[in-house]
């Protein structure tokens, strides 16, 4: 199908598509298709309407299926702006026979008056056969074709017919008529013919070399005169007075009003001729409904809303103002208004409210009903709090805003501090000198709701703190804190480095171990100021002197000691010493002697220990004879006493030979147990190997008694 459009300079070619009510996709492709053909030629403006629907308002064709009723195989397009009944070819071109009708689904009571107007344009194209508005009592009726302008046949129907085609079997005058006429009949002899027939042939125009009728049509229907009207361009061209209710509906006064035409095609042209075809179309006017707010929701309640239709309004140029359309707006709060531009509305309160706003036609229909939810912000109430502000310091700000409808999402500091601003909800300054300071924070909320709050602030000097201690040669530190310039402290934080630490303001603190202590100390003023963090090195430096433990030696042999502690040594007395200043001299001895051994450290602290010699008069080996262990605290152990060696190995053997003790360690005995089980009383064997200080070795061996 090709359709011709009036103000293209130049034919399309030829092309055959067929297309049924029920393929709207087949249709868009054939308009994008004649688009194509056309190349860059100029559309009318009926045609943007059909493409203003399909591509702004995507909901047009539902909203027309939802609001036409259509039947027949020659509805090229039904939107809610027009209809365009043009004829469907076979794919050879040969012959067609069309014939539509499109009814509002909303059916019109005959009782009350109406007036619908329309624009009515076709021409003299091949397959035009003409239209009609029609009144039924059907909405499923469509009429035939071949030249019966899609009423022919519908029966208990009234219809103004237009009549380009001059038809002998239908008894047409030689021009094209309006006509009233009822029950689907065209024949101008019958009873059936109502009014007319009447010539509009100066209506035609010629645009390039087209004979094109193109007008504005109003029907008007009057109940209480029974008379039906037809109007071109505002003159009245036919008019029949007729009891529609009663002589045709049968007392039904609930009509059907809609619209028929056919289309003819008999004459036979090859394929790919180029030719251009006729159509038939019925026009209310098409809107894009579209609206503006000022202030533009979602905004901050408290100043009225003004709403202003922008919609755009596509009709003829003779047909160009706004009466034919309606407007419908509800602003969510139970107000509703149906004029173009609403007086400025005035919400009751902050929340959220459904908006909702369309433009209809004349009959009902739209290519779109805005929704959406209109939220209006409640003022906030500013308010912020702040850490202490004190000089060289971080003061911290926390907003504190409350808003009922809308959250805070700006923020605007202005600190008083040299022009420094922040847009933190939490911001925060660092103040040079103390002194007060007037700090704002302007808020606005997600709706443009502003809110402003200034207060003043004090802004305090830091404490400078310092300490000094005194310490012992135990560990005990005594600290004394120092306040530099003078300022009230409220309390003060000690650390000492040893996973301990004080409030006091100068605390007594005892160090169990020897290291260096980074202890540190701050602290925070009346105003909660925070000072500086003083750290100072402790060293703890205790001694523990060990001169050794006391021993036995033999005549004349020498030893030497081993003291421990650090720091500087003195020995006394210096009797049989190798040097009294050193931890490790020699000793020979040849009595009982005890030495008593200084120690004093770099912070001058003095420690001593004692050391035992006893001196035997011959290197041997002695084992006492008899043990008693019983737990009185005398002769429970046994052990090997070996003057002038060194006892490498004692063991002890039971009667049948089993050992039940041994060791590498002089200083240890046996105490009468094996594997903590009290040994029988009776008769031990103990073997000693000892070392002498030459380095010969010696193993001794005897018996012992163990008596319980």
């Amino acid at each position: 199908m090709c359709i011709f459009i009036p103000g293209i300079k130049r034919k399309p070619k030829f092309c055959s598509v067929t297309v049924t009510e029920k393929n709207n996709d087949l249709l868009i492709g054939n308009l994008f298709s004649a688009i194509s053909s056309y190349g860059k030629a100029k559309f009318g403006i009926h045609l943007f309407l059909i493409f203003n629907c399909i591509i702004i308002a995507s909901n047009c064709f539902s909203q027309s299926r939802d609001f036409f009723v259509r039947h027949g195989n020659n509805i090229a397009s039904v939107t809610c702006g027009e209809m365009i009944f043009a004829p469907l070819t076979t794919a050879e071109n040969r012959t067609t026979k069309g014939a539509g009708a499109v009814w509002i689904k909303k059916p019109i009571d005959l009782r009350q008056p109406f007036d619908i107007s329309f624009v009515t344009e076709f021409n003299s194209l091949i397959g035009t056969d003409g239209g009609a508005f029609v009144l039924t009592a059907d909405s499923a009726s469509v009429g035939n074709s071949n030249d019966g302008l899609g009423f022919e046949g519908i029966n208990k129907s009234v219809a103004v017919t237009f009549d380009p085609v001059i038809n002998s079997e239908d008894n047409d005058p030689s021009f094209v008529h309006i006509a009233i006429q009822a029950n689907g009949d065209v024949n101008h002899s019958s009873i059936n013919n109502l009014a007319g027939p009447v010539s509009f042939e100066s209506l035609y125009q010629n645009i390039s070399g087209v004979r094109r009728f193109s007008h504005i049509i109003k029907i008007s229907w009057d109940p209480v005169a029974r008379s039906l009207t037809a109007y071109i361009e505002g003159v009245k061209y036919v008019s029949a007075q007729y009891d529609l209710i009663q002589k045709i509906f049968d007392g039904n006064p609930n009509v059907y009003f809609g619209f028929t035409a056919s289309n003819t095609q008999l004459q036979y042209f090859p394929p790919r001729a180029e030719i251009e075809f006729g159509y038939i179309r019925f026009s209310f006017g098409t809107v894009v409904p579209k609206y503006s707010a000022s202030p533009e929701p979602d905004t901050c309640f408290g100043k009225p809303i003004t709403f202003s239709d922008n919609s755009t309004y596509f009709s003829e140029n003779i047909y160009s103002n706004t009466d034919q359309f309606k407007w419908y707006w509800d602003f969510g709060d139970g107000t509703k208004f149906n004029g173009k531009d609403p007086p400025p509305h005035y919400y009751p309160g902050p929340g959220s409210y459904k908006f909702q706003y369309t433009v209809t036609n004349q009959i009902g229909c739209t290519s779109d009903t805005f929704h959406r939810l209109i939220t209006l912000g409640s003022p906030p109430v500013a308010d912020f709090s702040n850490t202490p502000a004190c000089s060289n310091s971080v003061t911290s700000f926390l907003d504190m805003s409350t808003s009922m409808v809308g959250a805070p999402v700006v923020w605007e500091w202005d600190f008083d501090n040299n022009g420094m601003k922040g847009n933190k909800m939490n911001d925060n300054t660092v103040y040079s000198r103390s002194g007060t300071r007037a700090v704002s924070v302007k808020i606005r909320t997600e709706y443009g709701c502003e809110a402003t709050i200034t207060k003043t602030i004090t802004v305090a000097e830091r404490p400078s703190v310092n300490f000094s201690y005194q310490k012992d040669c135990e560990g005990n530190v005594q600290f004394t804190s120092l306040v530099q310039n003078n300022l009230p402290i409220d309390a003060w934080h000690w650390d000492f480095n040893d996973h301990t630490g004080s409030f006091d303001k100068d605390p007594s603190h005892f160090f169990f171990r020897n290291g260096i202590y980074q202890t540190a100390l701050f602290a925070v003023s009346d105003k909660g100021c925070v000072s500086d963090t003083i750290t100072k090195p402790i060293l703890i430096n205790k001694i523990y002197p060990f001169a050794g433990n006391d021993t036995i030696i033999a005549v004349g042999q020498p030893f030497q000691l081993h003291a421990l502690g650090g720091g500087t040594y003195s020995w006394s007395p210096s009797e049989g010493l190798s040097n009294v200043a050193i931890a490790d001299p020699v000793v020979k001895l040849d009595h009982d002697q005890a030495y008593y051994l200084t120690i004093t450290n770099s912070a001058g602290c003095i420690a001593s220990d004692t050391i035992r010699i006893k001196v035997y008069d011959s290197v041997a080996v002695y084992v006492p004879n008899a043990f008693t262990p019983n737990h009185d605290g005398l002769n429970d152990v046994l052990h090997a006493i070996a003057p002038g060696y060194t006892v490498n190995y004692f063991a002890v053997y039971d009667r049948h030979g089993k050992l039940v003790f041994q060791t590498h360690d002089a200083n240890a005995g046996w105490d009468g147990n094996f594997n903590g089980t009290p040994q029988y009383e009776g008769a031990y064997v103990w073997l000693v190997k000892a070392t002498n200080y030459r380095g010969y070795s010696v193993v001794k061996k005897g018996s012992v008694i163990l008596v319980r």
